[in-house]
C-alpha cells in the first residue's frame, strides 16, 4: 500500500488537477493507493476571511463565499464532461449553501469561535476531495471517498487539535482492512473530537494527515 499527498497548489485549478489525476492513474497500477488532498489553493484563507467578515458584521462575506463557490463550480465544469456534471455540481452547491448558513449565523451573532472556524475551513478539503473523486470515477477509475473525520480522532483543541493515536490507528487499520478497493481519496487537515465535532490539525495539516495514515497502515511509500 502507498499514500500520496497533494497540496493546495497541486489542486489549485483544473489544469493542475488533471496532472494529479494522471499521476494517480499510474501510481494505482503499482499498489493499493490512499490519496490525501488539500483544499484548492487559497480556499482555506478565503473561508477564514468569510467567517471573520461575518463576525465583524460585514455583508461582504457573501461576495467572498460566492467567489469560492464559483471557483469550485467552474472547476467541475472544466474537469467533468457535461453529461456527468449534474450530481457533482449539485453536491458543490449543497456544501456551499451549508457554509453560507454557518456564516449567516456568525453574522447574526457577531461571534466566531475556534470551533466554528474549524467547521468552516473543513469544507475546503471536503470539496476538493469530493470533486477529484468524482473526476476519477467519471474517468472509470474506481475511487472510494473516505471521511477523515470518522477515522482521525483528536482532542477538542480547535484549530490545532492533538491526535489520539491509540484510537486513530485502530480506526484506520480496521477501516482499510475490510475494503477491497484499490484507490481511496481522503480530505487532509480535518478530523473530529470524541463528540464527533470537526477539528483541524493546524497549518500543514494535510501533510500530517498523510503521515498519520501512512504510519497507521505501515505503508511502503509515502509521497
Amino acid at each position: 500500500m502507498q499514500v500520496l499527498k497533494f497540496g493546495g497548489s497541486s489542486v489549485a485549478n483544473a489544469a493542475n488537477i488533471n496532472k494529479v489525476i494522471a499521476i494517480i492513474k499510474e501510481k494505482v497500477k503499482e499498489d493499493t493507493t490512499v490519496v490525501v488532498v488539500s483544499a484548492f489553493g487559497g480556499i482555506t484563507d478565503i473561508l477564514l476571511q468569510c467567517s471573520q467578515l461575518a463576525a465583524e458584521g460585514h455583508e461582504t462575506y457573501k461576495e467572498k463565499l460566492h467567489e469560492a463557490e464559483l471557483r469550485h463550480l467552474n472547476t467541475v465544469k472544466e474537469l467533468i464532461t457535461i453529461t456527468q456534471q449534474s450530481a457533482v455540481l449539485s453536491l458543490v452547491k449543497t456544501l456551499c449553501n451549508e457554509i453560507e448558513d454557518i456564516c449567516t449565523g456568525i453574522f447574526l451573532l457577531k461571534e466566531l469561535s475556534e470551533r466554528t472556524k474549524d467547521r468552516i475551513v473543513s469544507y475546503g478539503e471536503i470539496l476538493s476531495s469530493k470533486i477529484i473523486t468524482a473526476k476519477l470515477n467519471t474517468d472509470e477509475i474506481e475511487c472510494e471517498w473516505v471521511n477523515s473525520t470518522q477515522l482521525i480522532t483528536t482532542n477538542a483543541n480547535y484549530s490545532a487539535a492533538v491526535v489520539d493515536f491509540a484510537v486513530t490507528n485502530k480506526k484506520i487499520a480496521n477501516h482499510f482492512k475490510t475494503i477491497n478497493s484499490r484507490l481511496f481519496m481522503m480530505p487532509g487537515f480535518i478530523a473530529s473530537d470524541t463528540n464527533g465535532v470537526n477539528t483541524t490539525l493546524g497549518r500543514g495539516g494535510s501533510d500530517y494527515t498523510a503521515a498519520i495514515v501512512a504510519a497507521a497502515l505501515n505503508v511502503k511509500v509515502l509521497e
